[in-house]
């Protein structure tokens, strides 16, 4: 939830400083992504959410918690509310303009988080009142998140192209024409190469291509008086940070929906010698030995990855157990790759040497923390832009000016 408020912080900011307007709902999501912080510390230290996210049950810590969220929720909200008036905007904008297409990507956001706060505290509220159980899962956040960011992928794509105050709309339209055939046309090539064909890697292709190439589209259409390589060294380090940050979500849409839709996995009982086929790949077990490790003991077996005859890999999958806290850990084998990733888990041993074996190929797995890393790289990129230490720079001189020690 902080990762969604502050996304559209910093859209906001954006616009705020560009054009000086969304000042009071700028700071309003500034306060609402710090609360949502705390809450989040909150559910994960007091344990009242049963979650593999929470590392920690201490009421205690929690009640401290919780006071201390009240106290800065409502002592910013009053501040808000008593300066509010100061802050507010009097530019004006047209529809069709950069600031309404950020507008509208702020509020998706603020929908999406809205709904994962829903989903996340009605169950504890509904706990608390009547006693009642109620489990929102993976259905609930999966029909109504991923709606919302594939909107958000729809609007960004127009948002990059979009002028400041207004745009004429023929020429957005002429803008925007060899974009939406073109993604069409890739996306529909994409859905058919990468495997059996679904409509949610169909759907996820296009906006992605969308979102590329809209953002090629601005980068040619920015360059288009200098010429491509010198214009390209004239642009700031915030738009390629900005263009960078939405190839990153193009990237992490594409690797969550097609390793889900295309991800294969079996449990099965195998015993030295035998092989399953999964995914395109055989994976031959070879048997499990003793291993002493530094402060562990473990079984460690052999799998062998054939593609076709060929070997790609050879994993040591393991059940350990460690001896001072008398816990039992599985260490799974992995080999991972651009496209796929493959893994391998050991149950329990069964009779004659067999032992209860979980296989995955899971792929396109790396495509969602490169899109993390791509959109991670593009807000460092922004932060380097030297137009945020101008000002700075600028109250040095005027401090030197005035005899006073910068």
């Amino acid at each position: 939830m902080p990762w969604l408020v502050g996304t559209a912080l910093i859209h906001s900011l954006a616009v705020t400083e560009k054009r000086g307007v969304f000042k009071s709902w700028t700071v309003l999501l500034a306060i609402a992504a710090f609360s949502l912080s705390l809450l989040g510390t909150f559910l994960v230290r007091s344990g009242v959410l049963t979650s593999v996210h929470a590392f920690a049950a201490d009421p205690q810590r929690g009640v401290f918690i919780l006071m201390f969220l009240l106290a800065v929720v409502g002592g910013s909200l009053t501040l808000f509310a008593l300066r509010a008036p100061v802050v507010k905007s009097q530019v004006g904008f047209a529809l069709w303009s950069r600031e309404t297409l950020l507008l509208a990507n702020n509020l998706i956001l603020i929908v999406a988080a809205s709904m994962i706060l829903l989903g996340t505290l009605y169950p504890l509220l509904l706990d608390a009142i009547s006693g009642a159980k109620l489990s929102v899962g993976p259905p609930y956040f999966n029909a109504l998140f991923l709606p919302l960011m594939a909107l958000v992928m729809f609007t960004l794509a127009i948002g990059v192209l979009v002028r400041w105050k207004d745009t004429p709309v023929s020429w957005l339209f002429g803008m925007l024409t060899p974009v939406l055939i073109g993604s069409g046309v890739l996306g529909v090539l994409a859905a058919f190469l990468l495997g059996d064909f679904h409509w949610a890697v169909l759907a996820t292709c296009m906006l992605s291509a969308w979102v590329v190439l809209a953002g090629v589209r601005d980068l040619f259409d920015k360059t288009r008086h200098k010429g491509l390589f010198a214009g390209m060294r004239s642009l700031t380090l915030s738009y390629w940070g900005m263009q960078l940050a939405h190839f990153g979500i193009a990237f992490c849409a594409l690797g969550i929906v097609l390793s889900s839709q295309y991800n294969a996995e079996r449990d099965l009982r195998l015993a030295p010698g035998e092989s399953v086929e999964l995914g395109g790949y055989r994976f031959v077990f070879e048997g499990a030995e003793h291993f002493q490790g530094p402060n562990f003991t473990s079984d460690r077996a052999s799998v062998r990855v054939l593609d076709g005859d060929r070997e790609i890999a050879l994993l040591h999958p393991e059940k350990r157990l460690y001896s001072v806290q008398r816990s039992m850990m599985t260490e799974a084998g992995i080999d991972g790759g651009f496209t796929r990733d493959l893994y391998v888990a050991l149950g329990e041993p069964l009779e004659d040497g067999a032992w209860a074996v979980r296989v995955h190929v899971k792929p396109y797995i790396r495509w969602i923390w490169l899109g993390g890393l791509l959109t991670a790289l593009g807000g460092a990129l922004a932060a380097l832009d030297k137009r945020y230490r101008v000002k700075v720079r600028s109250r040095a001189r005027e401090s030197l000016v005035e005899g006073v020690p910068a």
